[in-house]
């Protein structure tokens, strides 16, 4: 074999190899974000059931602090 044919051979297989890296980079991003949108997803219906089997005295008064401390980090962060 010739210097450049071993070198051809070489840059194509180098080639390959990223274009599989990259692949695989990309489904582990997508996998990533996925997992954690679900997360997030789970979490919130946790937190919306616990809020849901609330008496409605307790459900208003929870609600209510929670929007009081919200509107009060967003003033903060102004």
């Amino acid at each position: 074999m010739t210097p450049s044919v071993v070198t051809k051979d070489l840059t194509h297989t180098f080639f390959e190899q990223r274009r599989r890296v990259t692949q695989r980079v990309d489904l582990r991003k997508r996998f990533i974000e996925a997992a954690f949108l679900n997360q997030a997803k789970n979490e919130r219906d946790m937190i919306q059931s616990r809020i849901e089997r609330m008496t409605f005295g307790c459900r208003k008064a929870f609600l209510a602090s929670r929007l009081q401390h919200l509107e009060k980090e967003l003033a903060s962060n102004k």
